[in-house]
């Protein structure tokens, strides 16, 4: 099987640059390095397919994956990933931040 397209949502890109921006204030290479390895989850997630746990209760089809203090929160069809936040883990999710 091939894997999925993964497409980024701009809220995702979003997340990301605040992760960027905040580590980078203290280590530039410690933000590269964590923000890379966030992308190679996300490329894993494609890959694999179904993985996470369904998050329904926010958003119908929603699926969520703890990784390194974030959550990873993705749709998934037969075509693509389409990541859709990036956030941390101990942050408080509702509807509202899939808006």
């Amino acid at each position: 099987m091939n894997p999925r397209k993964l497409i980024v949502a701009p809220s995702a890109l979003d997340d990301l640059t605040d992760i960027f921006t905040y580590l980078a204030a203290e280590d530039i290479g410690i933000a590269r390095e964590f923000v890379a390895d966030l992308h190679a989850k996300m490329v894993w997630i494609a890959e694999v397919g179904f993985t996470g746990v369904p998050r329904d209760w926010i958003r119908d089809g929603l699926r969520a994956l703890p990784y390194r203090e974030r959550c990873i929160y993705y749709r998934i069809d037969r075509e693509a990933v389409y990541i859709l936040r990036v956030l941390h883990g101990r942050q408080d999710i509702t509807s509202q931040n899939f808006g």
